[in-house]
Formats: C-alpha cells, structure tokens, sequence
C-alpha cells in the first residue's frame, strides 16, 4: 500500500528537494499540491513555511511534519486545525551540521583565524597570541537537541560551556542555567554566544539591547536560532558602541535579507544565508519515513510538538 504525502512550501520545491530521498522508501510517495486530485484523503504533509492557504484543500490533514527544527511558523500559520499533530525534525545528521558550524565559529574566534586572510593580503608573516580552549568559555542558549549538540562538541575540544534554557539543571557535567539571573550570569562570562533556542512568545526577541549590555565587550554572537530572537536594529547600533565586538548571523528576521539591509555591508556582522543546519534528502526521508510508520502503528513519534510550549 502506498501513502501520499503532499508536499506544502511556499518558497521551495520539496518534492523536487527529498524526492531522491523518498524514492528509498515506496511505500511513500510525494505529491505537490496540484498533483493530488483527491484532496480530503490526504492526512499527512510535510511541511516548511507554507502558503496562508496551504491546508484549505486538505480537511483531512491529520500529520504536519516540519522538515526542519523550527516549527515557530507552522505553529501560527492562520489554517492550523486542532486535530492536525505537528512534528519538529529531530534528525542526528542535522544536529551534527549545525555542531560543526557552531564549532567553526568559535575555533575561529578563539584562534582569531578571521584576521589571518587580511595579513595574507598584506603578505605579512605573524603568528598571533591565542590563549587555551579552557580559558575561553561559551554560552549556548538552548539546550534541546541543537544545542546539546553544540555544547558537548564544544566541551569536547575543552571549551567551558554553560547552557540556558527553559530548567535549571546538569547534563554531562554542563550546567544549565534558567531564568533572567541565569541568562544574565550565562552571557556575562563568555566570549562567544551561540543561540539555538526555539523561538516562543518567551524568547522572542530574547537577542536585544538589554542582552547586549550584559555580553562582553570581546565577545561574538553566533545567532543559529530563528530570525525573531535578534532585534536586528538593537545589534546595529550596539556593535557600532563597541559592545559585542562582532556578531555572525545565519537566520534573519526577513528571508532571503533583502539587498538594502544594513546587515550585508556592516564591518562587524558575517551573514549566511540560513546554511548551518543543511541535511541531506537521505536523512530528512528517513526520520519522516520513521515517524510516518510509527503514526501508523500508533505508537509515539520523535518530535511531536507541544503547542503550549512551542517546541
């Protein structure tokens, strides 16, 4: 038997993005909007920033699944029904991406690695001072299954880290702090912060002047998480004071940025254009297919979402 998911996006074709994927899997077929011509008797979709109208023709969406980490869009898009259960992608292979892209930022930071193209350009030869990795401690924000990542791959190449999140507690020897004394005591140490956070109505706009002011004057932002945590004004016109000394940023407010923002060209912002976390069509088919089965049998998914939280 063979079950037809549709594919809803507004930007992407993601039937054309994991059908290779898929393809490893028959008994899954995936259909763009227009191709189905049965719309009641669709109950499962995957699913990435979809069109205000994307659940109209489907009454008989029943699973959403997120083919990325974030769910903050699903979660308020305007033809979310209540009986429609929404799945996050809780995926290894991603979570090992956005690791790696953590882990570069930081080694470069530390190692000041970002100067030595400008001494090639000069053709100058200095080895600059870098002190130990157990001297240059890191904050993550967000301790779910990216930032658990981050962490203990920072931690394994001897860096400090200490994390906040929702509860205070201790994982792995990391201490998770909670509250705005813990946020304020996590940001006050560290030289980098990297934020994988959810975004909630709790951590919206989280990344502001008031967060700034508590950071380091030495240190660098590493914003990973989703565009409405960073109030993109704030962050101009603190690192033009001279308070972080610079910041790097993956997701934005408004995607792809447009060309006028002042974020392309300012001398203390890195921009990328939402790569941290890519995965493979291989891996996303495999966790949908996985969770798919397992909705079928009735027995618990990875990653169901908790609407009342968020995430």
């Amino acid at each position: 038997m063979t079950t037809d998911i549709v594919c809803l996006c507004t930007h992407y074709d993601l039937k054309a993005l994991y059908g290779e994927g898929f393809a490893r899997h028959p008994s899954l077929r995936l259909r763009a909007p227009e191709e189905v011509k049965d719309p009641g008797k669709i109950e499962i979709a995957i699913a990435f920033n979809p069109p205000p109208d994307a659940f109209e023709r489907f009454a008989g969406l029943k699973l959403l699944h997120s083919v990325g980490a974030g769910v903050d869009g699903l979660l308020k898009h305007p033809g979310l029904r209540p009986e429609m259960t929404v799945v996050r992608m809780v995926n290894p292979e991603q979570a090992r991406m956005m690791a790696g892209f953590a882990v570069w930022h930081v080694v470069s930071w530390h190692r000041r690695l970002w100067e030595y193209p400008g001494q090639q350009a000069r053709r100058h030869w200095d080895v600059l001072d870098v002190s130990a990795p157990s001297t240059f401690p890191v904050a993550v924000l967000g301790w779910g299954n990216m930032g658990r990542a981050c962490g203990e791959a920072l931690a394994g190449l001897g860096y400090p880290i200490t994390a906040w999140a929702g509860a205070a507690r201790e994982e792995a020897g990391i201490p998770i702090l909670a509250g705005s004394d813990g946020l304020a005591e996590v940001l006050a140490e560290a030289r980098v912060v990297v934020n994988v956070l959810p975004l909630t109505a709790a951590t919206a706009g989280v990344l502001d002047a008031r967060c700034f002011e508590m950071m380091r004057p030495d240190a660098l932002l590493v914003q990973l998480g989703r565009g409405g945590h960073l109030v993109e004004a704030d962050l101009v016109a603190v690192l033009d004071a001279g308070r972080p000394a610079m910041a790097a940023l993956d997701v934005m407010e408004t995607e792809p940025l447009p060309s006028e923002s002042p974020l392309w060209a300012h001398p203390r912002i890195r921009v990328t254009p939402h790569c941290a976390s890519e995965s493979s069509a291989e891996a996303v088919a495999d966790a949908v297919a996985a969770n798919v089965v397992r909705w079928q049998l009735g027995e618990p998914m990875t990653g169901v979402v908790d609407r009342s939280r968020g995430y």
